[in-house]
């Protein structure tokens, strides 16, 4: 939404010459951890750093954003530190295994249709705030009933419908229950059913697909 991002897409340097618009991803990956801050670098140069296994941890997080095709990954520790109305708006996409670590771990995703209009916000009509100050303000009045109200996040999250969840929801557990045939079958419409998203498909079903061929469908 933001009008200097919004203007990279008629930047001809970004987009092989006017032929195609050039769009902006930005994964991010949320974990929740210790960590000891400290700073590194030369007498010429010094940095702060976080250094921890769960730093580590959400760098793998956020570089799994692409093999999922997702805004947006999550892992439990951040997952059990939401409110249950934001529970309630994460999906559940597969459950994996890390480096370092033999534990199962389940990942989530908050669906983000990016590629949209949004309106632009503005301060309220014959208000002496600032819009600066009018957002501030929001932010300090948050609560639980934000997830179910805010016009972003509604906007956002439109074309997951409680049809769309609770498919893809039981080609999963096909999937984690060994049942490949089946989950192949409703995975792939899932996929269909989020044609319309940013990456003309589903991220997640496309990537347990991905992997269920790789080993011939057989579990």
């Amino acid at each position: 939404r933001d009008v200097q991002l919004l203007a990279y897409r008629d930047d001809e340097r970004l987009s092989t010459g006017g032929d195609n618009d050039f769009l902006l991803r930005m994964g991010f990956g949320l974990h929740a951890g210790w960590a000891i801050e400290g700073a590194v670098g030369s007498l010429q140069k010094v940095d702060a750093t976080y250094l921890s296994p769960h730093v580590n941890m959400a760098a793998r997080m956020e570089a799994a954003t692409r093999q999922f095709g997702v805004s947006i990954l999550i892992t439990r520790n951040f997952f059990k530190l939401l409110s249950g109305e934001a529970q309630k708006h994460c999906r559940k996409i597969d459950v994996v295994t890390v480096k370092g670590s033999n534990v199962p771990m389940p990942i989530y995703t908050y669906d983000t249709f990016q590629n949209q209009v949004f309106l632009q916000p503005r301060a309220p009509k014959y208000s002496d705030l600032s819009l600066q100050e009018v957002l501030t303000r929001q932010a300090e009045d948050y609560d639980a009933s934000t997830w179910m109200s805010d016009p972003d996040l509604i906007q956002l999250r439109c074309l997951a419908t409680p049809q769309f969840l609770k498919t893809f929801e039981k080609g999963l557990n096909n999937y984690l229950g060994g049942h490949w045939e089946e989950a192949r079958t409703i995975l792939e419409k899932v996929d269909q059913m989020m044609a319309l998203n940013d990456i003309g498909g589903d991220g997640p079903s496309r990537a347990i697909l991905k992997y269920m061929e790789a080993n011939n469908w057989v579990c």
